[in-house]
């Protein structure tokens, strides 16, 4: 009697667990068939494709049976896009001999500038067809007209066959082209007031895009969304700007962008697409330099050669550049971001009010003291890191930096606190930016008298004897370790290698200048200059420190 009823209730119980997995299967089946109304996908991943294709976009078919709107423009899709059918597909070509749209503008600024001045060249859009990657951009909207799901797919066809690309990075750049050339609204636009948008800065010339980038093996790295905003000074008059994105947890959710691009483990806030600065058709200078001086004591940037596209319409040849702000400091030295204190070129730009007392009170100090004092000489070496600054001045010099330096393009850093680390001691440092208007156009230019001319902080520290001989001996080094003539010259021989037949067709599709020759003149310019420039630097210490006092400190050529 006893067994029956066990075996009753065993019995029961099986069929009890069988309906509740029956139910839960259920349950997980109609949720399934409802999540795959706010799901659509494409047929095929972004990325680079021998031949044409046909591209479907999935989903959207459960229970709700949303339609799917899309756009090949870059615009974020509405109900009033195409509506997509699933019996004819998208078809993906070859987008080269689609009609130039956002190329065919002339409202974008000037070709480039005057040699030798500051005029404008006027702009010439390109009168032939540029490359062109198709942009599909698919969303999906509830019963209210609101969008559920947007997705974007990238599509490089035929480009196997396309020069100037080979090794390089690619990046997409995604916006509703309204964020950029809109007269009221567009920040790459002159716009209707007599202030051009371009020049326009802050939170309020932000755009919403999105980023792809692709490796040089043509492997997609990134797609996430953030902020887009024109930077640099007088080049946003430029056709080709530069711009900066930004990551932000209002646009994707988090504050980095998700690639390790410079450094492993290091996952940046902001990206730059850096087109040049002053050195727009070469684009040459700054990774150059940065590279070869990284290492020394003062903070550098890495430098990625890339073509760009914007909303799938050729943009040149950009680098993918990091960018000083407290995540910069914060992660390559090691110190708390909210402690980090930024100043460049006599503006805070990170940092609080009264930091910025603390600069004006340590340039002060410099300026006023007589460093000819030990003590003094000594409290100056506890406000700034010396070498660093010695390091810095010195390689500016060493490069006849003038004209925009040292009065500005300058930067330097400090935390607020001593963090007991050993850049967390809360004195400042430099950093090195925007060496693309180095002038290394005479060779035997005296960069020293200048700026103990026009630097009153430099020519102060410059009357004590022991930072006259680190000066002078740190100077030399640049030459003989960092700049000499073979390094620049294997750099140089390798970036006309690389870069010579990709930005022969950037300076085509903006400038309509530059051919074959001008590019190897430029080389042997640059060559020229570090082959020569030892000797150079050597004779102005020679007039400015003189022989007898740099032979008694042991500093030779």
């Amino acid at each position: 009697m006893i067994d029956g009823v066990k075996f009753l209730i065993r019995y029961h119980k099986r069929i009890f667990d069988i309906a509740g997995i029956a139910f839960l299967s259920l349950v997980l089946a109609v949720i399934v068939w409802l999540s795959s109304d706010s799901h659509i996908y494409f047929s095929k991943d972004s990325g680079y494709y021998d031949a044409a294709f046909f591209l479907k976009i999935h989903g959207g078919s459960g229970a709700l049976k949303r339609n799917i709107y899309y756009t090949l423009d870059g615009s974020e899709p509405t109900q009033d896009d195409y509506l997509y059918d699933k019996k004819n597909p998208i078809w993906i070509e070859d987008a080269t001999d689609h009609e130039n749209v956002y190329a065919a503008r002339t409202d974008v600024g000037c070709g480039g500038f005057e040699a030798g001045s500051a005029s404008e060249v006027p702009y010439q859009a390109p009168d032939y067809l540029i490359d062109k990657c198709n942009v599909v951009r698919a969303a999906i909207f509830d019963k209210e007209g609101n969008c559920v799901e947007s997705i974007t797919g990238i599509y490089f066809v035929g480009f196997q066959d396309k020069k100037g690309y080979e090794g390089l990075y690619t990046a997409s750049i995604v916006t509703d082209p309204a964020n950029l050339f809109d007269e009221e609204k567009g920040i790459y636009v002159e716009g209707v007031d007599e202030d051009s948008n371009y020049r326009e800065r802050g939170m309020d010339w932000e755009r919403e895009m999105e980023l792809t980038i692709f490796d040089g093996e043509q492997r997609e790295i990134l797609t996430e969304k953030g902020g887009i905003r024109i930077k640099g000074g007088s080049t946003r008059s430029l056709a080709q700007k530069s711009v900066r994105c930004y990551a932000r947890k209002k646009y994707s959710g988090d504050n980095r962008f998700h690639v390790e691009l410079f450094h492993k483990g290091y996952f940046p806030h902001r990206i730059t697409f850096y087109a040049g600065g002053n050195d727009y058709c070469y684009k040459v200078k700054d990774p150059m330099v940065h590279e070869l001086a990284e290492g020394m004591d003062f903070a550098t940037m890495r430098f990625i050669p890339c073509v760009l596209f914007l909303d799938g319409e050729y943009w040149g040849v950009y680098y993918i550049s990091e960018d000083y702000d407290d995540d910069f400091i914060s992660d390559h030295y090691d110190v708390e971001k909210e402690d980090v204190v930024m100043i460049k070129s006599g503006q805070l730009k990170e940092g609080e009010g009264t930091d910025y007392d603390d600069y004006l009170a340590m340039r002060q100090f410099m300026v006023q003291e007589d460093m000819t004092l030990p003590e003094n000489y000594a409290q100056a070496g506890q406000m700034m890191d010396m070498g660093s600054y010695i390091d810095y001045y010195a390689l500016q010099m060493y490069l006849q930096r003038h004209g925009d330096w040292p009065s500005s393009n300058y930067a330097l850093w400090k935390t607020r606190v001593d963090e007991g680390s050993e850049y967390g001691d809360g004195r400042w440092r430099w950093m090195l930016y925007d060496v693309n208007s180095a002038g290394m156009d005479a060779i035997v230019y005296d960069s020293l008298a200048e700026v103990l001319h026009d630097d009153e902080m430099f020519y102060s520290l410059y009357q004590n004897e022991e930072f006259r001989r680190q000066f002078a001996e740190r100077i030399l080094y640049i030459g003989r370790e960092i700049l000499n003539a073979e390094k620049c010259s294997e750099y140089l021989d390798a970036y006309g290698k690389t870069m010579k037949i990709s930005l022969l067709e950037s300076n085509r599709r903006f400038y309509l200048t530059m051919n074959a020759e001008d590019f190897d003149s430029n080389r042997e310019w640059m060559a020229a200059f570090f082959e020569q420039r030892q000797d150079a630097v050597w004779d102005f210490l020679v007039d400015n420190m003189g022989e007898e006092w740099l032979r008694q400190n042991g500093i030779q050529k």
